[in-house]
């Protein structure tokens, strides 16, 4: 297929109906921007679309729908706030993908090691990954025997100019888990490629979209190791 291992520059809503039999979706929306709010329906409710909006991740999840294969996966990321986004957002979110037809067949704990510290607030030291699939019964591809729905890693640094790129452990969990070897990864908030990245260590095929060229030329730099990040050789 001729959009496979291949990172597209678009906007995700445009660039997904013309994609088809995906395997296993993984990704991260940007985090919430509150510097700049858009009203759509009742209420303010988000940033600029490129970003955080709740609307936005409704909108691809629809279109993910139709993506995906009847016995795929689909893995979610996503954090939150005690400022507006708060701390039942996630769960919203997920509401809303359950209306879609989504079922949630599983939920990941990523445990941050190095959390930003807050004052009057417990430390929130944990992301959601919910996993949906078309059918509550999807079976897994692997044997995955007692393995835990929790791990711990640090958050991703980079020494270059991308949005806050999340750490290899959490697209290399859900891929050993949700996936086989020469499977299609998807991640349509692609960023700094991460997943991608992984995804091809892993053995998998993948497609990266991205409404920011600027990401796609880093990813694309990232997955042929021609790009540092956090000082490293990302080789």
């Amino acid at each position: 297929m001729e959009f496979e291992n291949k990172i597209i520059n678009g906007d995700s809503i445009e660039v997904l109906p013309t994609l088809s039999n995906i395997d296993l979706i993984v990704t991260s929306p940007p985090y919430f921007n509150s510097a700049k709010k858009y009203q759509r329906g009742g209420g303010v409710h988000y940033s600029q679309d490129v970003g955080e909006p709740m609307y936005v991740i409704e909108d691809c999840s629809r279109a993910l729908f139709d993506v995906l294969k009847d016995d795929g996966f689909y893995c979610l990321n996503l954090g939150f706030s005690y400022g507006e986004t708060g701390v039942m957002r996630p769960f919203y979110i997920a509401q809303r993908l359950l209306r879609q037809g989504w079922f949630c067949v599983d939920t990941i704990i990523w445990h941050k090691n190095n959390p930003i510290p807050l004052q009057n607030r417990l430390t929130n030291a944990f992301e959601y990954i919910f996993v949906f699939a078309k059918h509550p019964l999807t079976k897994y591809p692997n044997d995955i025997g007692y393995k835990h729905n929790v791990f711990q890693s640090s958050i991703a640094k980079s020494s270059v100019r991308c949005s806050a790129p999340f750490p290899e452990e959490l697209p290399r969990f859900c891929i050993e888990v949700f996936s086989k070897e020469n499977d299609i990864v998807l991640d349509c908030f692609n960023g700094s490629g991460t997943t991608c990245k992984v995804a091809k260590q892993m053995k998998r095929r993948f497609v990266g979209i991205d409404i920011n060229k600027d990401y796609c030329l880093i990813a694309e730099n990232r997955i042929n190791k021609k790009c540092l990040i956090g000082g490293k050789d990302e080789s």
